[in-house]
């Protein structure tokens, strides 16, 4: 994510910006509804919704990067399954435990430990001023959740766009709550909405750029220069500037202005379609007419329903007993229902952080095979593959190594997609060529005699002999050893 090339590394701190635009306003709202005026809170959180929005923004951006950060250097540990789950675990419970600390206790000592005690009070007890516990407890577990997705998040265009257009209706929504129930000034709700929109833009621009420098021929697929990287910051600067003042000039004092030059015609429509519409009514009176006849004729015919039981009405009466009333009373099912949530959370991490890490572990082995069938991602493709080779070769040592040479390039393509250089699937391995050039600086001859090699096995009918086989052996052992390039 964070430590990849230049372009998907700010692509990932794009989307972060993006999420935590629309986010910020319903953690307000909740912070707004959550913390009435009586509680007793400490100045920092106290003054969480009279923060500036770029300060609030800023910080809460910077906290997610950092968790990014903890992810993507965990992940290059190569901790493996269960630790790496249960350190996870660890870290998103240390973060938790470190922000109630520093934010709602922060004149205690550093080894005065009874804020521990507050945060089980306040998750079992729900004991006054607890609600600040709960808050930050939830807008860390959000972010966490955030960025464990983001591990598995695909970077195309159509991906990216689809977040965008989903985080526009969010970001819509949470900041109409943002005013009207959290009582916060118009502007910082749209504060949030052109920072939304400029991550936004800068994220789908990004994911284009991306796709076209790895989809096209004439790419070499590098990294972001600087220089464009500039140019496209002035354009979404231009883009937003113009949108504001748009949006100043179309005020609805200046539409009602507008709309006040074309009263005449208004006043002229108005009159014809009262005339229509009284025309309607009037042909559609006997109508109208007879279906109220029809009603009070069947009305007339039903029996009056019988006298309820009076032990029915008495119960009635009775004012219904609430949930919260049985959680404020029961302390077992308080307990239970705290327990129950906790768990749930812990769950969901946990399968979050497994499929991320069974995902990397299936990539790796799959790089390091030696013999493996590599024909597609399903069952059907990989037998329609060996169908294709046995048709063109037979059941022979051209089979075999028609097979090595198919499996050797496909997991030379899944190294270079994890340096940043995925093969599209309509790219044809020539074109592919120049990716793999850059994913592995200095090993030019031996990528294009892999490239030729497989494109022949793969589209003709000539076999690969024992020496060629053996050479692309090597070379792939020498591709493997490529370092990483630096990252501009």
């Amino acid at each position: 994510m964070l430590l990849t090339n230049r372009r998907h590394r700010i692509l990932f701190a794009a989307l972060a910006g993006l999420e935590v635009a629309w986010f910020l306003p319903f953690a307000l709202t909740l912070f707004a509804w959550m913390m009435p005026e009586r509680a007793p809170l400490p100045a920092l959180v106290a003054g969480l919704g009279s923060y500036s929005p770029l300060a609030l923004f800023g910080l809460v951006w910077g906290l997610m990067l950092l968790y990014l950060l903890c992810i993507d250097l965990l992940n290059r540990w190569q901790i493996h399954s269960p630790l790496h789950e249960f350190a996870m675990l660890g870290i998103v419970l240390g973060t938790a435990l470190l922000l109630v600390r520093f934010l709602v206790f922060p004149a205690l000592a550093p080894w005065d430990l009874r804020w521990l005690l507050a945060v089980v009070s306040a998750l079992f007890e729900f004991a006054p001023g607890s609600t600040a516990i709960i808050f930050l407890l939830v807008v860390n577990f959000f972010l966490w959740i955030r960025v464990a997705t983001a591990t598995d998040r695909a970077l195309t265009f159509f991906s990216v766009g689809v977040s965008f257009r989903l985080g526009m209706l969010l970001s819509l929504v949470g900041n109409i709550l943002l005013i009207l129930v959290a009582r916060q000034p118009a502007t910082a709700a749209l504060t949030y909405f052109w920072l939304f929109f400029g991550f936004g833009l800068l994220a789908v621009a990004l994911a284009r750029i991306d796709e076209k420098a790895m989809g096209a021929s004439q790419s070499t697929g590098a990294t972001l220069p600087w220089g464009r990287f500039g140019q496209l910051l002035v354009m979404i600067g231009i883009t937003l500037a113009t949108a504001m003042v748009s949006a100043s000039f179309y005020t609805p004092t200046n539409i009602k202005t507008v709309l006040g030059w074309f009263s005449p015609l208004w006043n002229f429509l108005g009159t014809v379609f009262l005339l229509i519409f009284h025309t309607l009514f009037w042909l559609l009176i006997p109508i109208l007419e007879r279906i109220i006849e029809f009603v009070r004729g069947l009305l007339a015919t039903l029996e009056p329903p019988e006298n309820l039981p009076q032990e029915l009405g008495q119960l009635g009466e009775q004012p219904p007993i609430t949930i919260n009333e049985i959680v404020q009373n029961v302390a077992f099912v308080r307990y239970c229902m705290v327990a129950a949530t906790i768990m749930t959370v812990i769950i969901l991490l946990l399968i979050l952080f497994a499929r991320t890490r069974k995902r990397g572990l299936g990539e790796e082995q799959e790089q390091t095979a030696n013999e493996g069938l590599a024909f597609g991602g399903n069952p059907l493709d990989r037998l329609r593959g060996l169908g294709r080779l046995f048709r063109r070769y037979g059941l022979g040592p051209g089979l075999l190594a028609a097979i090595s040479v198919q499996n050797i390039y496909a997991n030379v393509c899944r190294l270079a997609g994890r340096r940043g250089y995925a093969r599209l699937a309509a790219q044809s391995p020539d074109e592919y060529l120049t990716s793999l050039r850059a994913a592995f600086p200095g090993q030019e001859d031996k990528l294009a005699r892999l490239t030729a090699i497989y494109m022949r096995v793969h589209y003709g009918d000539r076999s690969v002999d024992d020496s060629e086989l053996t050479q692309l052996r090597e070379d792939y052992s020498a591709i493997q050893a490529t370092p990483v390039p630096a990252a501009g």
